[in-house]
């Protein structure tokens, strides 16, 4: 045995040197072959191939489409593009972001709350803020312009002034799709008449329960007191409890209210999550379905989408006097980091080649002025795109644009409130009022 060891420690005397000098020189090979990949740059050498997170309110499919349109990008750079959605994005990001956890990107459904954490997110320049003047128009971007400095980019486009319905239903009933706002209220007045419940309602929305009142509210306000009231009462040139505002809200409660109207109860819709309460209308449980066009992911398995389908979709008419006024909405993103891998996330998200990859995945629509129309995946959301390139006038969701105290807090409360019972529209929009911030 000792002279095996000895023998064991002689090759090991020798061995042992020359793998440690190999592995030098493979270590200086390596170091000389990194500064020569960052020089002549390209690639994956510009990027550290790190991980870039996102946090925001899409999940389910909806996040899906998001995370397969990095698919490519990630290739291309070796950045790991991490995301999380999270139906309470409202209330959680200023939690993660007073606990000093700020996703490197946040990706904010309201432009409004963007302004809540101006001090903290990157203002963008150079080739991002070039790229998203090219790519954009003003009118999207204006939101996030803040004293001057760009704060996000518009990264998705939300067409609100739309009703799902069943076709096979209307032929069978002999409903027409209607053209004008009054069509559209005798319509809902005929299916009541007929014995049949005519909408599927939900409020329901985790920490955000209330907001699907507020986008009926706003198709409401631009259809009866047209885009000029909207946007005093937006901008807060008129009070939330203005006549005009209170009015309109009574609309909207008292069209709910009506017996027949609502599925389930108009107490019930705040119980009801957004996401589930239009699938009765497949079942003819209700008729209409008053949603934005990313409800087109939603539907269960199997639900054929369009004319001949099982469910189709129709624009909620103007009127004479307002024209073609339509409601929109978006996600916007906007980043608290400015590492060099953030950056250039950002930077794919503010370019054509992300709007024609996230366009091929239903329940999406673009901002970009240059996507490729022909990418969305069917004939339905082109129509979708068709009718947001045509509105006029188009107005931004309003909520959203609100101080996020308001538009992504009191307003929800009192949506609750009005349906419930607890409070009368007036009451309810004093108490919106009174929590508009003073300065």
């Amino acid at each position: 045995m000792t002279s095996r060891n000895q023998r064991w420690r002689a090759l090991l005397a020798v061995v042992l040197p020359l793998l440690l000098v190999s592995s030098l020189a493979s270590c200086a090979e390596k170091d000389k072959d990194d500064e020569s990949s960052t020089e002549s740059g390209g690639g994956s050498g510009d990027s550290s191939g790190g991980e870039v997170t996102l946090f925001g309110p899409e999940v389910d499919i909806e996040a899906e489409g998001l995370e397969n349109s990095f698919k490519e990008f990630e290739e291309e750079t070796g950045i790991d593009v991490v995301y999380q959605g999270d139906r309470s994005f409202e209330e959680q990001i200023g939690v993660r972001v007073d606990g000093n956890d700020a996703p490197d990107i946040a990706m904010f459904p309201q432009p409004g709350k963007v302004a809540d954490f101006a001090d903290q997110i990157v203002t963008l320049d150079g080739e991002i803020a070039d790229q998203v003047g090219e790519n954009f128009d003003p009118g999207w971007t204006d939101f996030v312009t803040i004293d001057g400095d760009l704060k996000a980019i518009p990264a998705k486009a939300d067409l609100k002034s739309l009703v799902w319905y069943s076709p096979a239903a209307f032929t069978e009933a002999g409903y027409e799709v209607p053209e004008t706002f009054d069509d559209f209220l005798a319509l809902v007045d005929k299916i009541i008449a007929d014995g049949k419940t005519a909408f599927c309602v939900g409020l329901g929305s985790d920490a955000a329960t209330g907001w699907p009142f507020t986008d009926w509210m706003e198709d409401y306000m631009l259809r009866l007191k047209g885009p000029e009231v909207y946007d005093q009462w937006r901008s807060h040139e008129i009070p939330f409890n203005d006549p005009d505002v209170i009015e309109v809200g009574e609309a909207v409660y008292e069209l709910w209210s009506k017996p027949g109207a609502v599925f389930g109860g108009i107490q019930n819709a705040p119980s009801t999550p957004f996401a589930e309460a239009g699938l009765p209308l497949v079942d003819g449980d209700c008729v209409l379905h008053r949603q934005g066009n990313f409800y087109s992911t939603l539907w269960e398995d199997g639900t054929e989408l369009g004319p001949e389908g099982d469910v189709n979709a129709f624009y909620l008419p103007g009127n004479e006097e307002f024209g073609n006024v339509t409601l929109s909405g978006g996600i916007y993103a906007a980043a608290f980091s400015d590492d060099e891998d953030t950056m250039k996330v950002m930077e794919f998200l503010a370019s054509t080649d992300y709007a024609n990859a996230r366009a091929q995945v239903s329940g999406y629509l673009s901002p970009n002025k240059n996507v490729d129309a022909s990418n969305y995946p069917s004939e339905l959301e082109q129509n979708f795109g068709q009718i947001l390139v045509e509105a006029d006038p188009v107005r931004f969701d309003a909520s959203d644009l609100m101080p996020g105290a308001v538009g992504a807090g009191s307003f929800w409360t009192a949506a609750v409130d009005i349906t419930t019972g607890a409070k009368t529209v007036k009451d309810a929009f004093d108490e919106v009022e009174a929590s508009w911030p003073s300065d």
